[in-house]
């Protein structure tokens, strides 16, 4: 049996781990055997284990070596591209410079050719017809125009005179007209001035008409309101009357009602105080005559 490692702590202390001894005699169990074969048989697996990690990390690094190896081939062979790429760029610059050197040059004396022919062969027949062309104006100029205008001149003539006459005949008529449309205009604007006056005057009789008939109407509803006025004023005088005398007559009657209320109370007291007053002690009232006679005066 081997020795084991456990965790002692104090109360309130840390826990030091320290080595158990083991039993000085190995106690019998049935799982021992098991349990130790378990064990072996575990330590062959790790073994096993530790030898394909290490076979598998010995060919991960060789396949890193490999991947480094050619990248640095790579990058040997993109220098030596790109030393060829800058050497062809160069060539292919040097060889369009000349390129076009040349075309420039060629079409350079292709232009300077043409405007040479331009100027001795194309311009001085142009150059010659435009004589031609200018000597010929001038005769038409000089020559024939003055000889069909001296032709022409006596028919020119005629035919401006009797333009002249049919023109002046023809402003004659426009005159005319004109003078009519003219003296036309001025008499509608006088009629018209006159139609604006007459209406004007007409509006203003109609307005003075209806001012009158307005003011007729103000006056016959002022004495209609008058008259009713008078009469109303007639009924208040006549009730005023009436109630002044129904006032009187009843305050007639009610002095009258009074002077019987006053009197009758002073012949009652009167007779309270002769029958129950100082007077009542002479009376017999054993004497039922008396004392009637006595209540009836009361």
């Amino acid at each position: 049996m081997k020795p084991a490692r456990v965790e002692i702590a104090a109360p309130g202390a840390q826990g030091v781990a320290v080595i158990r001894a083991p039993f000085a005699v190995e106690p019998e169990s049935k799982r021992v055997s098991k349990i130790e074969h378990q064990e072996i048989s575990l330590k062959d697996e790790l073994i096993i284990l530790e030898d394909g990690t290490k076979a598998r990390n010995r060919e991960f690094y060789r396949q890193l070596d490999a991947i480094s190896e050619r990248g640095r081939n790579w990058e040997q062979k993109l220098a030596l591209e790109i030393k060829a790429q800058r050497k062809a760029q160069k060539e292919l610059a040097s060889f369009f410079e000349v390129t076009l050197a040349d075309a420039v040059q060629h079409e350079r004396k292709a232009l300077f050719d043409t405007m040479e022919n331009f100027h001795n062969e194309v311009i001085p027949p142009q150059d010659r017809r435009m004589a031609e062309d200018e000597k010929t104006v001038e005769v038409f100029v000089s020559e024939t125009v003055p000889d069909i205008i001296d032709r022409q001149s006596g028919i020119v003539s005629r035919k401006l005179k009797k333009a002249h006459d049919t023109f002046d005949i023809e402003n004659a008529k426009v005159m005319k007209r004109e003078e009519k449309i003219i003296s036309r205009y001025q008499r509608h604007v006088e009629r018209t001035a006159q139609a604006f006056e007459d209406e004007r005057a007409t509006r203003r009789g109609k307005f003075m008409l209806i001012e009158e008939e307005m003011c007729d109407a103000e006056r016959q509803d002022d004495r209609q309101e008058e008259q009713f006025i008078k009469m109303v004023t007639d009924e208040m005088l006549v009730i005023k009357a009436r109630l002044k005398d129904e006032s009187e007559a009843r305050e007639k009657e009610d002095n009258t009602l009074l002077d019987t209320m006053l009197f009758a109370q002073q012949r009652l007291q009167e007779a309270i105080l002769h029958s129950f007053g100082a007077e009542a002690e002479n009376i017999d009232l054993s004497n039922p005559t008396e004392a009637e006679l006595m209540a009836a005066q009361a």
